[in-house]
């Protein structure tokens, strides 16, 4: 199931999308950036990743968990 519009994911700075942060698609920028937290919604809205990434099922793989609770 996907998540909902509020739900909150944590992205890299430079191109804000999880998947950078995550480690699997980095690019050049990678080593400067830093973390933001954007809701799937706006992320639903910038289009520049597949969902999954900000499924319960990837937090859980990534964190241990899917809370959501991001103390950056």
């Amino acid at each position: 199931m996907a998540p909902p519009n509020e739900a909150k994911v944590l992205v890299c700075d430079k191109w804000l999308r999880a998947c950078c942060w995550y480690g699997e698609f980095m690019c050049d920028d990678a080593v400067q950036a830093g973390l933001k937290v954007l809701t799937v919604g706006d992320l639903r809205k910038l289009d520049r990743e597949h969902e999954d990434y900000w499924a319960d099922g990837k937090l859980i793989e990534i964190y241990g968990d899917a809370s959501r609770e991001f103390h950056t």
